[in-house]
């Protein structure tokens, strides 16, 4: 044995194994930081269930594979939408925050002065327009668009709706300024808590998400009956439910709800562009619009001139209802 062998082995006071826990933990905050920095976030301003939560799941994965990187569903829930458009905007414009989003909740929250949209750079559209719908019970005495002015201007029906100016609920608020007529509208959450009360009879109508209803009656016993959707033109599963610009006869009225991904507008054009390939890479994925269908999403992803084209669109809707 050596000299050197045979020195004593330094013990360590409290104060070093202090100092040596907290340098550890350090490294480990830098590597779970440094793991965060590389994850890409898909911002979603609503809870699970509701139709952008499934439209960031549905590309999530393949995202993943086109940019080689992890992607994550995260929540920013609050103001109908504003408080996740406004996180995306103050991130760090490096590519790694997107918020997806409805084109026309952000146009409609501009049109009140949200300014969001200037804030904001189109990375791709994700979904061609879908309808929303009025809906009542199987078991109402409302079964179709006559009897619903008949029960609505006999007494004041109580409606569920996410708010009047909300993408879906505006077909509310469309109706009765059309018709002149007044609901005792009740706020929720979401479009399934509105259709949940409708189902309970705890509401007479509510407005919601064509594609909710369908899924509904799809796969329940209890039917919903739709009376009338927002779409330009009647939908295919429901050939004898006619739209409400074809009862109000004012094709103006017409409008549809689609889904974009938008970066904060300080993003490099670059990065931007390398995302809307990645997304573009991503459309004929077969699993992917399989997925898509089982949801009743009508997955599209088309390239960031189809969001601006639909931002145009959807101001002419806000337009027509002295929004904007």
């Amino acid at each position: 044995m050596s000299p050197a062998d045979k020195l004593p082995i330094p013990m360590l006071g409290r104060r070093d194994l202090l100092h040596m826990t907290a340098a550890l933990a350090g490294v480990g905050v830098v590597r779970r930081n440094a793991a965060a920095a590389s994850t890409l976030r898909l911002i979603s301003g609503f809870g699970a269930g509701n139709p952008t939560d499934l439209c960031v799941q549905l590309i999530q994965g393949d995202l993943e594979v086109a940019l080689d990187e992890p992607a994550l569903l995260d929540y920013a829930i609050g103001e109908t939408g504003m408080r996740a458009a406004r996180e995306v905007i103050d991130s760090n414009p490096d590519g790694k925050t997107l918020l997806v989003a409805e084109i026309l909740n952000l146009v409609l929250h501009d049109a009140r002065g949200g300014n969001l949209l200037p804030r904001l750079t189109p990375i791709a559209k994700i979904t061609r327009g879908f309808s929303t719908a009025i809906i009542t019970s199987q078991y109402s005495g409302i079964a179709d668009w006559e009897s619903l002015l008949a029960a609505a201007r006999k007494s004041r029906l109580k409606a569920a709706t996410m708010g009047p100016l909300s993408p879906v609920g505006i077909l509310l608020a469309m109706l009765e300024r059309r018709m002149n007529l007044s609901f005792d509208q009740q706020e929720t959450e979401s479009t399934t808590a509105a259709a949940d009360l409708v189902r309970t009879r705890r509401v007479d109508l509510a407005a919601v998400d064509t594609r909710l209803a369908l899924l509904h009656n799809s796969r329940d016993s209890s039917k919903f009956r739709i009376i009338t959707t927002s779409g330009a033109r009647r939908s295919r599963e429901l050939p004898q439910v006619p739209t409400f610009a074809e009862v109000a006869g004012d094709p103006k009225l017409a409008y549809t709800i689609s889904y974009g991904v938008f970066a904060p507008a300080r993003i490099d054009p670059a990065v931007a562009a390398r995302l809307s390939t990645a997304l573009m890479a991503m459309r004929d994925d077969d699993d992917m619009h399989f997925q898509a269908r089982l949801a009743a999403i009508p997955l599209q992803i088309d390239g960031p001139s189809a969001v601006v084209q639909a931002i145009a669109r959807d101001r002419r809707v806000a337009e027509n209802l002295n929004l904007a």
